[in-house]
């Protein structure tokens, strides 16, 4: 037998649940978003791929993971730079083929187009933007606030149900 949960119980549930998704926007992933959005209007350079090879580690659970380790130089108001940053969110990945692809775009002695923070010229991207993945990831709160909206929908069903019956 099934037990019902109270109206009361939804209600509160819901407003956790949208209070975790909106301070989780607010506070984690808007500035993240905003970081990303802003590469876009960096100013740029040009830079050459000084070393590009493919890193390998095993994350606690044994799987390997991969990661394209893109260095390249370049030069912003007469001072040498080096870096390392393909995209805001650089990281590892089990597929180890998208990061082999990601080292062929990179390939040593390449010349690119660095985007540079104009304030840290040290803090640079190649690729600007959020990108897809990226994006979607962290658009992820939403989600926890249309749970919390259908919760107080399913708790004003209820309220209806006590109020006026079937």
């Amino acid at each position: 037998m099934r037990r019902k949960q109270s109206p009361i119980g939804t209600l509160v549930f819901a407003t956790v649940f949208f209070a975790s998704g909106f301070m989780g926007w607010q506070y984690f992933t808007k500035p993240m978003l905003e970081e990303a959005r802003a590469t876009e209007k960096w100013p740029t350079v040009e830079g050459v791929i000084t070393a590009s090879e493919l890193g390998k580690s095993t994350n606690s659970e044994g799987t390997n993971m991969y990661s394209a380790n893109v260095y390249y130089d370049y030069t912003v108001n007469d001072r040498q730079y080096s870096s390392s940053g393909i995209t805001m969110a650089d990281g590892s990945s089990s597929m180890k083929s998208s990061e082999v692809n990601k080292l062929k775009k990179y390939a040593e002695g390449t010349s690119v187009t660095v985007y540079y923070d104009p304030e840290f010229p040290e803090s640079t991207v190649l690729e600007p933007g959020a990108g897809f993945w990226l994006g979607l990831l962290l658009r992820l709160p939403f989600l926890f606030c249309a749970v919390s909206i259908l919760m107080v929908l399913r708790f004003l069903g209820q309220i209806k149900r006590l109020l006026f019956g079937r």
